[in-house]
């Protein structure tokens, strides 16, 4: 964690020793953050506040990867090895994940929306190799029962927010060499809609409050697209990065904006090059500031409290 307002002031909540914990994101609800951990199968449930972990949850085995707080007190994560979500309260007396609904092959993201827990799949065998179209699968978030499923008509679906208007966002990585796409997804009647074209790559997306959605790629940076006229107002061509002595972009694994509309975007780094957040200002997209990171970061949230 750091301060936007000095970003040298950083704390960092050490999340285990053992080389199965592999985190890659996180979920906030006001001063407390989920952090699903990979192949140690299990979430780490963290107050931000006192930057301490302050309890795990486990599988029984697998790989937890997407999370959501569906309220103040209840969590949903994913299993991406079994196939599977499962849900978690804060004060519960067991450790094990209890409560879990069969979802898409490979979940990958959560998000929340309308009294409904949406599972992003990516829909890969074994071998992580796609065998058809992403898989957005609804579950009540009360009963954890499925009521309604829906391809998202790209492969590879890897991360998923909502917007302000309320739709769900889904990000179709594809095969890291053709163009990735956007599937747009109306939560109450499971309808979708893509939308092609969004870089090669595309791995994470968020969302602010003006509906400008902030498209990351692995190899090129971050799109902008406006998500009320569905246009771009940074686009594959030229998109918001970091650039190298050869003119060329830096990637990107995850951006995000503060109040004030600038971009803060993390650069997962390299053998070569050191993993950075860099800085862009609101409108102008200009490169004000790159704040250092710790080693392979791969998501960014910035919140007040």
């Amino acid at each position: 964690m750091f301060q936007l307002g000095s970003p040298t002031t950083t704390k960092q909540i050490a999340l285990g020793s053992s080389s199965t914990v592999s985190p890659v994101g996180l979920s906030l609800r006001g001063r407390l953050a989920a952090v699903p951990l990979g192949n140690a199968a299990s979430v780490a449930l963290i107050n931000l506040q006192t930057a301490s972990v302050q309890r795990f949850f486990t599988f029984a085995s697998g790989n937890a990867t997407g999370s959501v707080f569906v309220d103040d007190t209840t969590i949903v994560a994913a299993n991406s090895t079994l196939g599977i979500v499962g849900r978690m309260t804060v004060g519960q007396t067991s450790d094990a994940i209890g409560a879990t609904a069969p979802v898409g092959p490979q979940p990958t993201a959560i998000a929340f929306a309308g009294g409904r827990v949406l599972v992003i799949s990516a829909n890969l065998d074994a071998n992580f190799v796609p065998i058809g179209n992403g898989i957005v699968t609804a579950i009540d978030a009360k009963t954890m029962q499925v009521v309604g499923e829906v391809s998202t008509g790209g492969p590879n679906s890897t991360d998923a927010t909502v917007g302000p208007d309320g739709l769900l966002y889904v990000v179709n990585t594809g095969d890291y060499v053709g163009q990735g796409s956007l599937t747009i997804v109306n939560p109450a009647t499971m309808q979708a809609a893509i939308v092609p074209n969004m870089g090669v790559g595309p791995g994470a997306i968020s969302i602010d409050a003006n509906g400008l959605a902030y498209i990351s790629s692995f190899f090129s940076g971050t799109i902008v697209w406006n998500t009320k006229t569905r246009t771009f107002v940074r686009g594959p061509d030229s998109p918001v990065c970091a650039k190298l002595g050869n003119g060329s972009c830096r990637g990107a694994f995850s951006a995000a904006t503060n109040a004030a509309g600038d971009i803060y975007q993390v650069f997962f780094g390299s053998t070569t090059q050191q993993p950075y957040v860099f800085v862009y200002k609101a409108n102008s997209f200009a490169l004000t500031d790159s704040i250092a990171a710790g080693v392979g970061p791969a998501a960014i949230a910035i919140r007040t409290f």
